[in-house]
């Protein structure tokens, strides 16, 4: 009976172990003393195009970390087309934060988005350097989509930006790289130059999900001087006049809990990856949501009730 038992254990044990990714964890950089790590999954069989998906979590720049809940269905459903799926860790600047009032919390917020950017920026560096070709996987540096929701959207567009105008600690990366593509789930970009622009190089193939009366990370724009966040609805008129590659959806009526519609959406970002990201044919689309089933949430969520997020 002991012998029978112990069959059936081993036999769960190896069918188990046959449907797991296979994790691999990396100590990408160490920054104001925090050590920044990032977690590799590894499909069982790559796809052909050798991409990559690099996930940013959110939580406000408060929370959240590299292995919770949100990246789970992201990398179980990635794998399995066979990307390899990094999820990375990176500083939260408004952690311990007390002050969020909009004037008062500002320049920590903009540091908070930078310190983000710069992360994923470093975790791109480290990739290309110690990653891009292994026993196990090789990954195609033209192939990497950066993906995010809400603070991770943010700093994900942020790098982009970044990326394509020689701004923080871009200048690590090898000159001619340029990410395939960019996932934001209700983002945004900081600009201290005004409207966002891309001097240097054109901005990678853009999906912006978005909902338009997201009041935490702006639809539009808050603007003052030459200091502003730019939220997808303002990105995107940027591209539309410049002839960029992106793919907008706005869900009318719906507020920030359109970050974490990714989860529903899996099909919609393989889409755009295929048919966008990895064409760069100049695809320009614009696309509008509705659906009175799905009722609004967190509409009236701002900056300053940040506050009341457990940290």
């Amino acid at each position: 009976m002991k012998r029978l038992v112990l069959t059936i254990a081993l036999a769960f044990i190896a069918v188990f172990s046959a449907f797991a990714q296979e994790k691999e964890t990396y100590l990408y950089a160490e920054k104001d003393s925090t050590k920044l790590y990032m977690d590799v999954y590894v499909p069982k069989v790559q796809n052909e195009q050798q991409s990559c998906l690099v996930f940013v979590f959110g939580g406000g720049f408060i929370s959240g970390k590299r292995d919770d809940s949100q990246v789970q269905e992201v990398k179980k459903h990635f794998t399995d087309k066979g990307y390899v799926v990094i999820a990375i860790d990176y500083r939260l600047g408004m952690r311990g934060q007390k002050e969020f009032a909009p004037l008062k919390a500002m320049k920590q917020f903009q540091r908070s988005i930078d310190m983000a950017a710069e992360d994923v920026i470093s975790a791109l560096d480290y990739t290309l350097r110690e990653l891009q070709s292994t026993k196990k996987y090789t990954i195609n540096s033209a192939n990497i989509i950066v993906m995010g929701s809400s603070a991770g959207a943010i700093a994900a567009l942020q790098a982009d930006y970044a990326m394509c105008n020689g701004y923080l600690n871009s200048g690590i990366l090898p000159k001619d790289f340029r990410l395939a593509g960019v996932v934001s789930y209700a983002g945004a970009i900081f600009s201290t130059h005004g409207k966002p622009k891309y001097k240097l190089r054109d901005p990678a193939p853009t999906l912006f999900c978005h909902g338009t009366e997201d009041k935490l990370v702006n639809y539009d724009k808050t603007a003052f001087a030459n200091l502003g966040f730019y939220g997808s609805n303002a990105i995107v008129k940027q591209f539309k006049k410049n002839g960029y590659s992106y793919h907008i959806r706005r869900y009318t009526g719906l507020g920030h809990q359109v970050a974490i519609f990714y989860k529903d959406e899996f099909e919609v970002i393989e889409n755009f990856i295929g048919k966008i990201a990895l064409t760069n044919g100049g695809v320009q689309i614009d696309e509008t949501r509705y659906d009175p089933r799905i009722k609004p949430m967190w509409n009236n969520f701002r900056v300053r009730d940040l506050k009341d997020v457990k940290q």
